[in-house]
């Protein structure tokens, strides 16, 4: 049974790049997020080497291979999306504690200031979610929320009126996914309900002009605690956890194909990582690289 399993992945085998290593983070961190602002790559929050959650946030410039910390959180979070809509960061909702405790803060970074406001709440607290930005909105899938309950609603954040409504259900409901924008879609990617070890390949793509979700290719591996970012049009997505173990997988979605393909492993193996694609680069950050608490400061950026 193992070999036609092997050729099947071989077979996948589609994409040439290699790894590098870029400057590491300031300090290791695991169950962080990242994004893309005017050329610099942002990370913010996340668990530190105490295995304590963490309000420390930093800027990369990939000119000069330098971090350097901007202001902190208002509080530490982790498990916390960040995600860019029109020309602004926001920090989106994320869990609080040593006890996972689900928040609904919404976060803005004022580069110009270097400082963290506030901005109207989600509808509901959730963490481990997914975020990503059509159209000027922020759109938010899956997570967990009050209760350790699954968040099924899908939350659409307008900046201009500062407002939350809820929009259509997400299928498969799930935390610890990540999601990505690409053609005007949001895909929610992988993730689990709750249990490392019944990780899901479910691909789902919610589209906002009509509300409505659409079922698109599974992922080659099932696999929760993961990131995505978008190079080229395609989406990247590496790492992940079961309850023993973390990947080094890295696969890549083209939603115009429908279709996954298998790209060099990372360096690193790791799961509660950020990803970001930035000048024709893959960059992956931090994580933890053994399953549970546990950090790196490892970036690794890879160029097709």
């Amino acid at each position: 049974m193992r070999l036609p399993l092997l050729l099947a992945a071989a077979a996948l085998v589609a994409s040439d790049g290699r790894w590098s290593s870029a400057a590491p983070l300031p300090e290791p961190i695991q169950e962080l997020s990242a994004a893309v602002l005017r050329g610099r790559i942002y990370v913010a929050g996340g668990i530190d080497r105490t295995s304590r959650p963490t309000a420390a946030a930093f800027r990369y410039d990939p000119a000069s291979d330098r971090w350097e910390r901007i202001a902190d959180l208002p509080a530490p979070r982790h498990h916390m999306p960040l995600a860019v809509a029109g020309d602004t960061l926001y920090a989106v909702g994320g869990l609080a504690g040593q006890s996972f405790v689900p928040e609904r803060t919404l976060w803005l970074y004022d580069a110009r200031a270097n400082r963290w406001e506030p901005r109207a709440p989600l509808p509901e607290p959730r963490g481990a979610s997914g975020a990503a930005a059509v159209g000027g909105k922020l759109i938010v899938v899956g997570g967990w929320g009050a209760g350790r309950q699954l968040v099924r609603a899908t939350a659409i954040y307008d900046p201009a009126t500062d407002r939350w409504r809820e929009a259509a259900p997400i299928p498969t409901v799930r935390d610890h996914l990540a999601a990505a924008a690409a053609g005007g879609l949001v895909y929610a990617i992988g993730g689990r309900p709750f249990d490392p070890d019944r990780n899901y390949d479910a691909v789902e793509a919610y589209d906002p002009a009509t509300d409505r979700w659409i079922t698109r290719a599974r992922m080659p591996t099932r696999r929760g605690g993961l990131a995505v970012a978008v190079l080229d049009g395609k989406i990247h997505v590496v790492g992940g956890e079961t309850r023993n173990a973390v990947f080094a997988s890295h696969e890549v979605y083209d939603p115009a194909a429908d279709r996954w393909s298998a790209a060099p492993a990372l360096p690193t193996a790791r799961h509660g990582l950020g990803a970001a694609a930035l000048a024709g680069k893959l960059y992956v950050i931090g994580g933890g690289p053994r399953a549970g608490f546990a950090q790196t400061d490892a970036v690794d950026v890879f160029a097709p």
